[in-house]
């Protein structure tokens, strides 16, 4: 079983590798850029990216990639909508340099326009990026959204048309675990119980679960994550979801709210403290 969390990779991608197993991590996530924007990045250190790809074969450690928030496939504003499509191809330059299996991106937000029309729209800039792809053995990884003002992909069904159309093993699914609380789609009557989990075309896709707790009861419909066991899923929705056999092969990542980053060797011993 695969149990990580979130680091930086300000030092180096290969600084950032050597770090997830002295938190008990074998598997993390970074961000491809800057979080906060996606303009006048720094290029790709490629002996970094190759060090650490050596360093993940050696230690048997998997990554993936996250875009920067300000990315909306969605969006009517055609200026954003046209640099949300090239920064997600150079994340998936950045991604398979680094020997990374996947790119993490939220589904967008199509403002004052129509939900339907905003996963047309998404599909398009799936379809663009995918076009002008010339990277192998990455995938793009679509997670799910809370529902916070305009986000579509919040119920299993919208989530799964944005990426029917494309074949599995280009476009997959991230699923978050506090997002999926807060939209009501993970109820806490039967924590396994969700759908998704039942559902072949949607277990074929998922690719990796980021495991938060929440800080919002469920349906509150808000993006805020907790520390493990200290939310509204508590140890039992933990529990459920890391010890469903179904789940066992999909690396989890924990996003929680961490003061330092060397806190997540708490949080990951507390959720293998809850392991079965």
């Amino acid at each position: 079983m695969r149990i990580g969390c979130h680091l930086s990779v300000a030092k180096g991608f290969a600084a950032a590798v050597k770090v997830a197993p002295t938190l008990g991590a074998n598997a993390f996530q970074y961000f491809t850029k800057n979080p906060r924007g996606f303009r006048h990045q720094k290029p790709l250190d490629r002996l970094d990216a190759d060090r650490g790809r050596a360093l993940m074969a050696e230690l048997d450690i998997v990554a993936v990639g996250h875009t920067p928030y300000l990315i909306n496939l969605a969006t009517p504003d055609d200026d954003l909508y046209q640099a949300s499509i090239e920064a997600l191809v150079q994340d998936l330059i950045i991604a398979e340099a680094r020997g990374t299996y996947g790119v993490v991106v939220h589904c967008g937000k199509p403002k004052a326009e129509p939900r339907d029309w905003g996963v047309e729209r998404m599909q398009q800039a799936l379809r663009r990026v995918l076009e002008e792809n010339r990277t192998e053995g990455v995938m793009i990884l679509v997670e799910n959204t809370a529902g916070q003002g305009s986000e579509i992909g919040s119920s299993l069904d919208e989530l799964m048309a944005i990426v029917e159309p494309f074949p599995p093993d280009q476009v997959g699914i991230c699923f978050d675990t506090q997002h999926a609380f807060a939209a009501g789609i993970l109820t806490p009557d039967d924590w396994s119980g969700f759908p998704g989990f039942r559902d072949a075309a949607f277990m074929g896709r998922l690719k990796a679960i980021h495991l938060n707790d929440s800080k919002v009861p469920f349906g509150a419909r808000k993006d805020r994550h907790e520390l493990i066991g200290q939310g509204y899923l508590g140890r039992d929705g933990i529990a459920a979801i890391v010890n469903d056999p179904r789940l066992e092969a999909i690396p989890f990542y924990l996003e929680t709210p961490v003061a330092e980053e060397r806190q997540y060797a708490e949080e990951i011993a507390a959720v293998k403290a809850l392991l079965a």
